[in-house]
């Protein structure tokens, strides 16, 4: 009988979905051009989301890490899935702080005229970098949990999600 994951509770479930509307929402009104940051309120806004999403990631990872539990995977499960897990999570991590912090460096050069050209380029750069990274670190991410749903069948998709039909 294989070991089933136990449930993540209410504030990490809630703490992961928010961060996932948080990412999507970012990818879907990103900006075309820094030149676009000429608009005091989206240069406002764009601030205000940066450290949203910075507050909800980093609040995200101190819960895991000091209340809940990061890893909801079996004990019994291999160590390559657990080695996996925390190369994936420690790269959705590392993307979205990259993304944050590169997108702020990126407001402040552009707001700051003498932090333009090299401070620019390589704000823009990583900003860049975490951007096509994350959807990787996202896409096996799910596959990973796909894989503990249809093959494994130990619980892990469900401790995030709860009960599902399939």
């Amino acid at each position: 009988m294989p070991q089933t994951a136990t449930p993540h509770g209410f504030v990490t479930k809630t703490l992961h979905w928010v961060s996932a509307a948080l990412l999507g929402f970012g990818y879907v009104k990103g900006l075309d051009s820094v030149t676009q940051l000429a608009d005091p309120a989206l240069f406002r806004f764009e601030i205000g989301f940066a450290l949203s999403l910075g507050a909800v990631f980093l609040l995200r990872l101190l819960w895991t890490k000091a209340v809940a539990g990061a890893s909801r995977l079996p004990e019994a499960a291999p160590g390559w899935e657990h080695a996996a897990s925390r190369v994936v999570h420690g790269g959705l991590y590392t993307s979205v702080f990259l993304i944050v912090l590169s997108g702020l460096g990126t407001a402040l050069a552009y707001a700051t005229p003498t932090l333009g050209g090299l401070f620019l380029g390589t704000m823009l750069g990583l900003h860049e970098l975490a951007l096509a990274a994350l959807p990787l670190f996202l896409l096996v991410h799910v596959a990973g949990a796909l894989w503990h749903k249809l093959i494994r069948r130990d619980g892990v998709l469900e401790s995030m999600t709860g009960p599902l039909p399939v």
